[in-house]
């Protein structure tokens, strides 16, 4: 089961399962404080996995892109791990010149 295209209208969906996989993975090195709030008991012992965890933090809506195949062609996983992510969600989105979706 390779990467799917699902064709919709004039837009072009392709899950990378690489990124999707990197994706899960980063959220799964994550706890929840008391408030259900993400949160990263202690840093990841290898410079990778630290790279890897930064996917965790995306903004909410790169994230779902990323999972349904939505990411820009240019977006791959070897490309995010090796940007230095800002943490405002607004940044994100330009630094990564991510696309506006109409749901």
């Amino acid at each position: 089961a390779g990467a799917a295209l699902i064709r919709a209208g004039k837009c072009t969906h392709r899950r990378d399962p690489a990124l999707i996989g990197a994706l899960r993975k980063a959220r799964a090195m994550l706890g929840k404080d008391d408030q259900a709030m993400p949160v990263l008991e202690a840093a990841p012992n290898s410079p990778y996995l630290r790279k890897l965890v930064q996917l965790a933090f995306l903004a909410p809506d790169i994230q779902r892109d990323i999972l349904s195949g939505r990411q820009p062609h240019h977006q791959t996983l070897e490309h995010l791990i090796r940007m230095d992510l800002p943490c405002s969600w607004s940044e994100q989105r330009a630094v990564l010149d991510w696309p506006e979706h109409a749901e």
